[in-house]
């Protein structure tokens, strides 16, 4: 099996949630799964020997974002390059909050029954609310790439994407096809490539939730960052190798963690009101 990440641009961070991600799934790789990140950044991985990093520059991404420039096009065009490079192998692709809490041998068996996989079902985009609402206003019944979007379309969070083997062209070829249909009808850009992945999924497979065995913190990003800079500053001051690491990496901290927290618009309101009213005053020597 192959495992992707995409990780580029500057911000530290997403490199950092990446290399925490890795170092929990290589405690339950065999002799038959690679890890590729596609990275503007090789740099941060290159400490990990059984990582394949595959560097992409600003004019690859630009080109991968298509003639209506949207941004997350690169997800599919991502995978889209691992499968033309292995396309005999079943592919995990996930984002970098992410942290493989369950068995991956399931994982496995699931692709290997001819089941995609997605974190989760968000539910249907015409009970949801703002931009998914008006995407779906303007894409109902609407026929991309052969397939004609109705209510049985959910979308799924796309944090863990998984294709069988032997649905890996069909299913990205399909997806490409969907989402460049919604491009080329000026759709609400926010989950495009979102719903674009859930639908081809859907059609190809037997979609199938991938929540119990990999944490998507995405709505918990704090708490698990201090959790991942203080793992490799200590590390870092140790002297710690990677097998050092991900022999140390608290499974069960992790595990016990929240992945969403979310903030009251009240306290959101008070913060920033008493932010503005009491700034911090800055002192240079």
């Amino acid at each position: 099996m192959n495992i992707l990440y995409l990780v580029f641009g500057r911000r530290l961070n997403d490199h950092v949630q990446a290399n925490l991600s890795i170092r929990s799934f290589m405690r339950q790789l065999t002799d038959n799964d690679t890890i590729y990140v596609i990275t503007t950044n090789p740099e941060y991985y290159s400490r990990i020997d059984t990582v394949r990093t595959i560097t992409v520059s600003e004019d690859t991404l630009r080109e991968w974002k298509g003639r209506h420039g949207f941004f997350w096009r690169v997800k599919i065009k991502a995978i889209e390059h691992i499968v033309k490079l292995c396309p005999d192998e079943h592919l995990l692709y996930i984002d970098s909050d992410t942290v493989l809490t369950g068995n991956l041998e399931q994982i496995r068996t699931l692709l290997d029954n001819g089941c995609g996989m997605m974190h989760l079902n968000e539910g249907h985009p015409g009970r949801m609310k703002s931009k998914s609402l008006k995407m779906w206003k303007k894409v109902a019944g609407h026929t991309y790439g052969g397939i004609t979007l109705g209510r049985q379309h959910d979308m799924w969070n796309a944090g863990v994407v998984a294709i069988p083997r032997d649905k890996l062209r069909e299913t990205v070829a399909l997806t490409l096809r969907i989402c460049d249909g919604m491009l080329e009808d000026d759709v609400e850009r926010v989950v495009i490539e979102q719903y674009s992945l859930s639908i081809a999924l859907y059609e190809t497979t037997v979609l199938k939730p991938a929540e119990d065995y990999i944490t998507h913190y995405w709505g918990n990003k704090g708490e698990f960052n201090d959790f991942a800079h203080e793992f490799f500053l200590k590390s870092y001051m140790a002297g710690r190798n990677v097998e050092d690491e991900v022999a140390q990496l608290d499974m069960e901290k992790l595990m016990s963690m929240p992945v969403r927290i979310k903030m009251s618009n009240i306290n959101r309101l008070l913060t920033n009101l008493i932010n503005n009213m009491f700034p911090n005053k800055i002192q240079t020597p």
